[in-house]
């Protein structure tokens, strides 16, 4: 083992915190060929796992450890600059945030300061997440991971002291590696049944840490070749480098796919612990200066982000101009916390003649008071009128009885046997019986069709899950309950019992997740379907794509109403949205018993859509999703279409078909809808 000595200063690890927070920059700034940037965060992880292991156990060995001292120290070294972040946050939110948003951002400062926001955003995930000002402290949560485990390793590592003086030794190290293998396995297999779990919470993700404390025994074996340690830190930079550049958000991980960077993280710790001979580092002089500014830059560079663009109009905000701009602030605002902050706090024991610590702490008690004030008074919604806090009314939680949420519309999360089928999927007597299929889209659609359908003839049926394709050959690893939904889909259409099915999608993001190549999935699975619904002799009636805005289209409202500050193309409707309609209504001609709805050709007249259903209501709450009140306003608008296809249902089968290809892509007049905004 090695001794105190070993703890001088290390620049290949300061070069390479450059390189993990670059990557988080990278991502999060949505920079070309950083789609997979966020394995910057796991970096991170190996690089703490190494750090703490070596200073644990080079105090151990020389008996010089205090586990007060210990905690004293990374006190010191990670938060005052991150209440110095989270004040600056708060004061800036208070002028942008919505109430709900302003009121997240308070619950997420407290489980911050408590060490927690991981599992606090955990469990605020859910399908509908976007980026937004609520979540303007989501990347503290890789913090809270890091807190939880400078807590618990001091004690570990020294109970294992007591059983093995050397943590080198071959018992040892064969007891880590079967740990970190174990633990590397089981966040692999919770993938399935909880991604989000996998994600977030800090055991599992603590094989990460203990790759970087192998990376610190392996010392003794290190190379020492300059040949042989440039071989290493390349193969290492290029593992990160591949993740970084190939890896994208729908990318199954951590799991397997997280030891790829960590691996590579660990190659090139390795071929540095040698003092002699280190490889030399291409331009180290910036990277070094990028690694010790690396956690003020972490800090900062989120919530300048998203704060930054709230403030602007969306066509600014989307510049390169812009993106620049706040990268340059982000720099500006760490390069200030490192000096005035984070320095000064890691080497002063005292201030004022107060001892840091102490400090520390009342700052935290009187930052956690605040936290809970706000969060206890939703916000501070009187900061703005109630006709404009209106707007923001809808959310996930209060959508949740229209859209049948967790009995009739799962969640990712939910096991499939949260599904209620007495209440979703028994057919009524003497009534027909209609079948609502797809994901969160479909289910946007059914407070709307369950008020306009006639009740005394009709009874809707509903089986949709959240972030899942109605596509009865896809297999979807993401979902707990997607695979088991579509098996019952395709055993329904099978077994028929109903008069005919209602199949809704996100179309616009299956088309770019599914129809990509190499697999360009998209057409063969939703072609399955439709071919399966033919078989069976079920008509069916096929909504396009929804309205889809580039940005919340209630906060932007909400924000355009309180500043006037233009919005640019933010109340537009996606282009990509009508080529996908006019990609499914081609598609759905090769099907007789099918009649295609175009929303888009109903709603919109060109290329402008509704935006609001009263002054206070917009038609959607996020940038797809329908409000209660814009489910009944579409579906109403859909009531020509609707009529029609209920009365080719009470036709003879054997001219059913004749009819509904005669009805075929069924769009209404354009002038048919109301400007509503």
């Amino acid at each position: 083992m090695t001794s105190a000595r070993r703890l001088e200063y290390r620049a290949d690890i300061d070069w390479l915190r450059a390189v993990a927070v670059i990557a988080v920059i990278g991502f999060h700034y949505e920079l070309p060929g950083f789609s997979g940037g966020f394995i910057g965060v796991d970096i991170f992880f190996v690089i703490s796992g190494y750090v703490i292991s070596r200073l644990i156990w080079s105090g151990i060995q020389s008996d010089s450890f205090s586990f007060i001292a210990f905690y004293e120290r990374r006190a010191r070294r990670l938060l005052p600059a991150l209440y110095l972040m989270i004040v600056v946050t708060g004061i800036a939110a208070w002028f942008l945030a919505p109430p709900d948003d302003y009121r997240m951002f308070y619950g997420s400062a407290v489980s911050t300061l408590l060490f927690s926001s991981n599992v606090f955003f955990w469990l605020q995930t859910g399908y509908f997440d976007l980026p937004t000002l609520g979540k303007v402290l989501i990347h503290t949560w890789s913090l809270s991971v890091e807190e939880q485990f400078y807590l618990l390793f001091p004690l570990t590592t020294w109970l294992w002291s007591r059983l093995f003086r050397d943590p080198t030794s071959r018992p040892s190290l064969v007891l880590i590696i079967t740990g970190t293998v174990a633990l590397c396995a089981l966040d692999e297999l919770l993938i399935k049944h909880s991604a989000p779990a996998a994600f977030y919470i800090a055991p599992l993700r603590a094989w990460e840490f203990l790759v970087g404390s192998i990376a610190f025994f392996m010392h003794r074996w290190s190379p020492i070749k300059v040949e042989t340690r440039l071989v290493f830190a390349s193969t290492g930079l290029v593992l990160i480098l591949v993740a970084v550049a190939a890896f994208r958000p729908d990318t199954r991980f951590p799991g397997l796919h997280a030891l790829i960077p960590c691996l590579g993280t660990a190659f090139y710790i390795i071929a540095f612990n040698r003092e002699r001979g280190r490889p030399r580092l291409p331009l180290s002089e910036i990277g070094t200066f990028l690694g010790r500014l690396s956690y003020s830059l972490y800090l900062w560079h989120w919530p300048v982000f998203v704060l930054g663009r709230a403030a602007l109009p969306l066509d600014v905000a989307t510049s390169a101009f812009a993106t620049a701009a706040l990268l340059l602030c982000s720099l500006l605002l760490a390069y200030i916390s490192y000096v005035a902050v984070e320095r000064p706090a890691r080497e002063r024991v005292e201030w004022l003649g107060l001892r840091g610590s102490r400090m520390i702490a009342g700052a935290a008690v009187i930052l956690i008071a605040v936290g809970v004030h706000g969060y206890a008074h939703d916000g501070y919604a009187d900061r703005f009128p109630q006709s404009q806090a209106r707007l923001l009314r809808y959310n996930a939680q209060t959508t949740e009885p229209f859209y049948r949420t967790h009995s009739c519309f799962l969640q990712p999360d939910d096991p499939f046997a949260t599904y209620d089928f007495d209440a979703c999927l028994k057919p009524a007597a003497n009534k027909r019986n209609i079948l609502l299929v797809g994901d969160s889209i479909a289910a946007h659609y059914a407070w709307g069709l369950r008020k306009d359908l006639p009740s005394d003839a009709y009874h809707l049926l509903q089986l949709t899950s959240a972030a899942c394709p109605p596509f009865v050959e896809l297999k979807l690893e993401t979902s707990r309950n997607c695979n088991d939904i579509n098996q019952l889909l395709r055993d329904q259409i099978k077994a028929g019992g109903f008069a005919a099915v209602i199949i809704s999608g996100n179309w616009r993001s299956h088309l770019e997740t599914y129809g990509q190549p190499p697999a360009r999935r998209f057409d063969r699975d939703l072609n399955a379907l439709l071919a399966a619904t033919q078989e069976a002799g079920v008509p069916v009636l096929l909504f396009g794509p929804s309205i889809e805005f580039p940005a919340p289209l209630a906060s932007t409202l909400f924000n355009y109403e309180r500043t006037h500050v233009p919005v640019g193309n933010a109340l537009l409707p996606l282009e990509a949205s009508f080529k996908t309609d006019d990609h499914l209504r081609a598609l759905a001609r090769s099907y007789p018993l099918v009649q295609y709805v175009s929303i888009l050709d109903t709603m919109c007249s060109e290329r402008r859509c509704p935006l609001k259903i009263d002054a206070e209501t917009p038609i959607v709450w996020d940038v797809i999703h329908l409000t209660p009140e814009g489910s009944k306003f579409v579906v109403s608008q859909l009531k020509p279409q609707l009529d029609a296809f209920l009365r080719r249902l009470e036709q003879p089968s054997e001219t059913r078909a004749e009819d509904i290809m005669a009805g075929g892509s069924s769009t209404a007049p354009r002038n048919s809808v109301p400007r509503v905004q």
